[in-house]
């Protein structure tokens, strides 16, 4: 189902999964939804048709998946792995262009974790994706092979990740685990380093989903126990909570 706020309207998308949904993307040119199942069978839908235009399968249960802000590239957690897709290129709805379009081809695998990832977050020209994992640890990947960057990897967390970003600036990136802390890795000219850690206190809970728009440079975090709360970055400054 997709919902329009501005109209309020909502419409429900002719498709199926065999299994239930697990994960979901939409382009950020508003284009295309995928959908991917439990198993790692994929719907590539067009939105503004409505139309269903690709099926196929990653061939394993998918854990993490985000287009990138061009919409050309698709970054999909695999297990310990990251795969690198073209995206298909579809043309825009008001012109006459037919649909037309080269399926997802795969650009390349990615190894270098030791746990399931678990979040994958693109910088804003989409040249370099940040994944985190299980494996306590974040890695800054590039999109291309020919490109002079060597994969860093940011460790000094106490437990899994569920997620990590680059700041609207590319100069920070917060991560986030279960637990109740909140680190920032900061661009040095030495390489990343430890800038900030806060602790995020809530007595019998545990961090359980988190979210951060970088041009706003809002976190919104969400606990166990049911509570929000909504955070500032860089000072980590707390803005509201809700339960």
């Amino acid at each position: 189902m997709k919902t329009s706020f501005k109209v309020n309207s909502s419409y429900t998308l002719s498709l199926s999964h065999r299994r239930n949904v697990s994960h979901l993307a939409i382009s950020p040119d508003g284009l295309l939804l995928l959908s991917v199942d439990e198993d790692g069978r994929a719907i590539l839908t067009h939105l503004p048709r409505r139309l269903a235009l690709y099926h196929f399968s990653f061939k394993a249960s998918v854990s993490a998946l985000a287009f990138s802000p061009t919409s050309k590239y698709l970054a999909v957690g695999v297990g310990r792995s990251v795969e690198l897709w073209h995206a298909p290129s579809i043309p825009n709805p008001v012109s006459d262009e037919g649909l037309e379009f080269a399926p997802f081809v795969r650009h390349r695998v990615l190894a270098g974790h030791h746990d399931i990832v678990q979040g994958l977050h693109w910088s804003s020209d989409s040249r370099f994706f940040l994944s985190s994992a299980k494996d306590l640890t974040a890695r800054i990947w590039s999109w291309s092979s020919d490109e002079d960057f060597t994969p860093t990897t940011l460790g000094g967390h106490k437990e899994a990740l569920l997620g990590a970003w680059f700041s609207h600036d590319q100069e920070l990136a917060p991560a986030d685990g279960p637990s109740e802390l909140d680190t920032t890795d900061e661009l040095h000219p030495m390489g990343w380093r430890i800038a900030q850690r806060h602790y995020l206190t809530q007595p019998g809970a545990k961090l359980s989903c988190v979210a951060y728009q970088a041009s706003s440079k809002l976190l919104i975090a969400g606990f166990s126990s049911g509570l929000f709360g909504l955070y500032e970055l860089p000072g980590f400054n707390m803005i509201h909570t809700l339960r």
